[in-house]
């Protein structure tokens, strides 16, 4: 016991040199770890935020005329209903208020990785004030939907092919906006008090978002949209049932109204986007061909659509047009389309379409929103690498869903986060 009290000091001495060693060595790693962390948190917000509004706005114009650029341009395809709610506002109410829209599209910008981007939304006020038919709010959240309808009668083909615009003023508003055609004065001050109060909706939602890409450094590569002229009568005027019954029991008519309508889609082209450019684009939906025989769509949709793109790309506009469904079937067709098409493809395999069609069109599109919904994050990732192994080597590719995503039940924010962040680290040229 004597001994061992005598050493008593010498133990605790060499504790406590252990302790103080152990303790450094603990605050050294904690240091070393912290800064670390720090670092690897800058570099992933320099990976973020390091583009430039200028480098991408170069970046997308590369990509649109079938060359490198830099990296993959990654283009944010959420309408501002998604924005909406992923902002967790209430979307009837922010359909009557921009400046929430605008907030909502903040918060997105800055959560989701995306360089490019541009939409705009159908405020509820113009189609409830003139008790459209064409397009209605719906009763839960004022979200504008497009039911089937039929703006133009079978036997009023000759009226419409012999002055279109006459007989839309006359005709075809009258039936489907009732409200702003009524008699006397009162049909005029609805028709002017609804524009005056759409645009002015519409001018606050666009300045306000123009404020916020630039705050975030994000282009807007869309404005405006216009309609094959073919798709303008199925959509608008005879609706699909009665056009689909017109290419069977007389399409001389339809051809004849289709060609009426192209000098309309013209100037509509020039009124919504009056400035030409590589960007912002012009946007035209394709819905028809995907319900047509292949004769029928060469001889009545292809002739007036062909001649509407190369018209509005001479001019120096560039088109984003969105090929809906399949189009594998038309490939002989869109390779007569210039440079200068942004081909937003919603099914087609893009290692296919990239073969075909590459060397003149810039691509997009094709990765599945309902994988975001449904699938795991890794999985969703996975799918984004093949499709950018498919159609990114040598440019010509922006990445894009396979169509736009309208709310939180089309995608799950975390896989969407997730593939974004992806897309930018990955997409990068060698």
């Amino acid at each position: 016991m004597t001994n061992l009290h005598f050493r008593l000091p010498e133990i605790y001495s060499i504790l406590t040199i252990i302790v103080t060693i152990k303790l450094l060595f603990i605050k050294v790693f904690y240091i070393i770890f912290v800064r670390n962390l720090v670092r690897w948190d800058m570099k992933k917000e320099e990976k973020t935020l390091r583009l430039t509004a200028e480098q991408r706005t170069e970046m997308v114009k590369k990509a649109i005329m079938c060359e490198q650029p830099e990296r993959v341009p990654v283009i944010c395809k959420q309408e501002p209903s998604f924005a909406v709610e992923y902002a967790g506002y209430d979307l009837k109410t922010a359909l009557w208020n921009p400046d929430l829209i605008v907030e909502a599209t903040d918060k997105m910008y800055t959560d989701i990785y995306c360089d490019a981007g541009g939409n705009m939304p159908r405020f509820p006020l113009l189609y409830k004030v003139g008790r459209s038919r064409a397009f209605v709010p719906r009763e839960l959240d004022d979200l504008v939907q497009h039911p089937e309808v039929e703006g133009l009668l079978y036997e009023e083909y000759d009226e419409y092919i012999a002055d279109p615009f006459k007989c839309i003023v006359n005709t075809i508003i009258p039936r489907l906006y009732p409200k702003l055609a009524e008699k006397g004065p009162a049909g005029g001050l609805n028709f002017l008090r609804v524009m005056i109060a759409d645009n002015q909706l519409k001018s606050r939602y666009l300045s306000g978002c123009a404020a916020v890409e630039k705050k975030h450094g994000i282009i807007n590569i869309r404005r405006g949209a216009i309609e094959a002229p073919f798709d303008f009568l199925a959509d608008l005027l005879r609706g699909f049932t009665g056009i689909s019954k017109d290419v069977r029991r007389d399409p001389g008519r339809v051809q004849a109204a289709v060609e009426a309508t192209l000098p309309l889609m013209y100037k509509l082209a020039k009124i919504v986007n009056p400035t030409p450019g590589i960007i912002p684009s012009i946007f035209i939906p394709l819905h028809m061909p995907s319900y047509m025989r292949t004769k029928d769509f060469e001889k009545l949709y292809w002739p007036t659509f062909k001649k509407l793109v190369d018209d509005l790309i001479a001019d120096g506009y560039t088109l984003q047009i969105f090929f809906e469904k399949n189009w594998t079937r038309y490939y002989d067709y869109l390779q007569e389309l210039p440079t200068g098409v942004i081909a937003y493809f919603e099914e087609d395999d893009l290692g296919v379409a990239k073969e075909k069609l590459g060397k003149k069109l810039c691509l997009m599109g094709n990765f599945p929103i309902t994988m975001l919904r449904l699938n795991s994050k890794q999985e969703c990732i996975d799918k984004a690498k093949e499709i950018l192994d498919k159609a990114a080597p040598g440019g010509g590719y922006m990445f894009c869903m396979d169509k736009s995503i309208l709310s939180l039940a089309d995608a799950k924010p975390e896989n969407l986060i997730a593939v974004c962040e992806f897309v930018h680290e990955y997409g990068v040229y060698k």
